[in-house]
């Protein structure tokens, strides 16, 4: 198989833009552009979009987007009237999207994170000309171990994901063999450009003397921001001249407003409101020509595109030891448990030493050059031939 002159299906969760959608937009341009390529999206749970997500749309070489109304394929290990109606929930779902879909003779489908794999695990069933699927884990993504999952699974061509830990669920829970775990990290799908620093920070308040950390991050519980927001309470007072950014987006949900207005609030009670800035749906590119640190606090990770655009931008990052973390940044110094000693040892001495700040800033510059689209493709081809030969 080659990725070129093809008919592609993308296949989201719905139409909020996070890494799994940028890196999709990225592909899908680099494919359209040097391959010849079209591409469409899929949405399998919702066809609400999110500002930030239309105006990538809008840029995108993306011919068409479809959604086929509520979404079922599930069914539980258990003989009872409720799950044989959602047998038929879920065949006739399935019609749906094999009515809607079979015209557009799609010759592959590429899903980004679970349940978008379990739907092109069957589309690439039911569509006779679809010839190439996978299933594509990425980061911090569950299973749900029903029947059309467990099917899908044991069958697809292969399972790709972007950090070793992501492969972990399908080697313990399933007991895929190991021939058909792939792990393939995404490339770096911001560019990078650089803006007037002072208008910036004058724009947030920000006092031009600051040292500035930052944690770019969605607003969701397994994102820690609160920890770093308790350790730089401490670490403030004994170092003032320092400054920390939070900017996630609060409208996703109710559950990411919460957590907003839970980090403004502590903001407040701490006495910490000329100290921290609280963001959301901010311009990613302006913080990051602000930040002298980048930040990433988290329960889980696979390999997180936020660690690679802190690289991009010259920045020491100091981040959770997970797997893809630490495959992005090797033996950084600044690579942390998460617990506040170490935290707050991180800040600090990539805050008094200019000599590691150096070394940092030098080593992600030179490392995330591995990380582009090019050498992405051509990886992601390198699996698929072994799999389609």
């Amino acid at each position: 198989m080659e990725l070129k002159n093809k008919n592609i299906l993308l296949v989201f969760q719905g139409g909020n833009l996070g890494g799994a959608e940028r890196q999709a937009f990225g592909l899908a341009k680099f494919l359209t552009e040097k391959r010849n390529c079209t591409f469409d999206i899929l949405f399998v749970s919702s066809n609400v979009q999110s500002e930030e997500f239309k105006v990538e749309l809008a840029l995108s070489s993306i011919n068409k987007i479809y959604f086929f109304g509520t979404p079922y394929i599930f069914l539980k290990r258990e003989f009872t009237i409720k799950n044989l109606k959602r047998l038929k929930w879920s065949l006739q779902y399935l019609l749906k999207l094999r009515k809607g879909l079979i015209k557009c003779k799609y010759d592959a489908i590429i899903p980004f994170q679970n349940t978008p794999s379990k739907v092109a695990y069957y589309l690439y069933k039911v569509l006779p000309t679809a010839k190439y699927t996978f299933w594509h884990q990425l980061g911090l993504d569950i299973l749900k171990y029903d029947v059309f999952e467990s099917i899908a699974v044991n069958n697809v061509p292969c399972i790709i994901g972007n950090a070793s830990n992501c492969l972990d669920m399908f080697k313990n829970d399933y007991k895929v063999k190991n021939h058909k775990l792939n792990l393939l990290p995404q490339y770096l799908s911001l560019e990078k450009e650089h803006r007037d620093k002072s208008t910036i920070i004058k724009r947030f308040s920000i006092q031009s003397d600051k040292f500035v950390f930052g944690m770019i991050a969605h607003f969701k519980s397994f994102k820690y921001h609160g920890l770093l927001l308790k350790v730089f309470e401490k670490f403030n007072k004994k170092y003032p001249l320092t400054h920390l950014i939070l900017i996630g987006n609060k409208d996703n949900d109710e559950n990411t407003l919460s957590i907003y207005n839970d980090l403004k609030k502590d903001i407040i009670e701490t006495d910490l409101e000329s100290n921290v800035t609280l963001l959301s749906n901010e311009d990613i590119t302006d913080v990051l020509n602000i930040l002298d640190v980048g930040v990433l606090l988290s329960l889980i990770e696979g390999t997180p595109n936020v660690v690679m655009e802190y690289m991009l931008y010259g920045l020491p990052v100091i981040c959770s030891n997970h797997p893809g973390c630490v495959d992005l940044l090797k033996d950084s110094t600044l690579l942390v448990n998460n617990n506040e000693e170490e935290i707050y040892e991180a800040m600090e001495k990539i805050l008094t030493s200019k000599l590691l700040y150096v070394r940092e800033s030098n080593n992600n510059l030179e490392r995330i050059k591995r990380y582009n689209v090019e050498s992405y493709v051509e990886n992601l081809q390198l699996i698929l031939n072994k799999i389609f030969q």
